[in-house]
């Protein structure tokens, strides 16, 4: 079986021969003993059998500067020493403001391209495209802590700021789907450990209506969807679903997303995609405990179809490459049917 049907049987709450299997690595120091060891990552890949890629775009949303070089600074708000990745952060209404990418602009999807030539096209592997989720794509405007503080200060031009991005992600969706990237996977990051970082009320507000725009968007055009969301979301699950949702990444068991419960209740509708947990497992060097953890979850996961084994996000720095081998050894033995 090739390793999109896999992928595909996973997505469907269907079993295949097996799980399929995937790690998050991109970017990570792992690579060098990786490389070292088996001449890449590619190599790694096929050595262990792994399924899907997950793409990442070349240019992110967010120009460098707001469009009106007279905008009065952050620092007049006393938000200058919260930083994002474009240095001091932003005040909403320079997040209004701020010229967005030109979602046309190929530079956004050259190593898109690549991956669907060389993973989909050589390899046979389902290719996921990382997407820009309303609320964590806002906090690369504002910060997170302002971002949170908008939110119940300025709720309206938060929305706001929500369905521009979303917006922007439908055209974005249209050029990935047309490259023939087979899932469309939103990372939206809306829990802490135990309780979402916000109330679901304003969840339901303000991120479901705007976040539901591309989400649905993706589904008429025929991709799938998938959603990355760290920690605590139990509150929102139901939206989740009603947004179109198919797949689920990682269920952090370590924030309180029982995985069995998860399963159980709603593992006809959600695909789990995680299992291996990069806080309390894997980077520990107890190998015992991370080969009882893989073989727990497959048990656990895997009858009726509808999981997808992975970390539950980057395996961290620190982490031995044994400690890796040792997990994957335990999925390829355990994710057959």
């Amino acid at each position: 079986m090739l390793s999109r049907e896999r992928v595909f049987h996973a997505l469907n709450h269907k079993e295949a021969d097996r799980v399929p299997l995937y790690i998050w690595i991109f970017g990570n120091p792992i690579q060098e003993p990786i490389t070292k060891k088996y001449g890449g990552i590619n190599e790694f890949f096929d050595h262990y059998g792994i399924d899907m890629v997950q793409s990442f775009p070349g240019k992110g949303i967010l120009s460098e500067r707001p469009a009106s070089e007279d905008m009065p600074d952050a620092s007049a708000t006393g938000k200058a020493d919260r930083k994002n990745c474009y240095g001091n952060v932003l005040t909403i209404d320079q997040a209004l403001d701020a010229v967005l990418t030109d979602p046309t602009d190929e530079a956004i999807y050259a190593p898109i391209r690549r991956d669907v030539e060389y993973h989909k096209g050589e390899k046979g592997r389902a290719v996921f495209v990382q997407t820009p989720g309303v609320f964590e794509t806002s906090t690369g405007f504002l910060g997170l802590q302002g971002a949170l503080e908008y939110l119940l200060t300025e709720p309206e031009k938060m929305h706001e700021l929500f369905r521009k991005i979303a917006t922007w992600g439908v055209s974005y969706v249209d050029a990935c789907v047309d490259l023939g990237v087979d899932t469309i996977h939103i990372s939206d990051d809306w829990g802490r450990n135990h309780a979402m970082m916000f109330s679901p009320k304003l969840w339901w507000e303000h991120v479901y209506p705007n976040e539901r725009v591309h989400a649905q968007h993706a589904r008429r055009r025929g991709a799938y969807l998938s959603l990355h969301c760290d920690g605590y979301f139990w509150d929102v699950i139901e939206g989740v679903v009603e947004m179109g949702v198919q797949c689920t990444h990682p269920i952090q068991q370590s924030a309180g997303m029982d995985m069995v419960r998860y399963k159980r209740e709603y593992g006809d509708r959600l695909t789990i995609y995680g299992g291996l947990d990069v806080r309390t497992t894997l980077g520990t060097g107890d190998l015992a405990l991370i080969r009882q953890e893989v073989a727990d979850r497959m048990r656990q996961l895997k009858p009726g179809g509808g999981y997808i084994f992975c970390t539950s996000h980057m395996v961290q720095p620190n982490t031995a490459l044994e400690e890796v081998e040792a997990a994957y050894e335990v999925a390829n033995e355990t994710a057959w049917y």
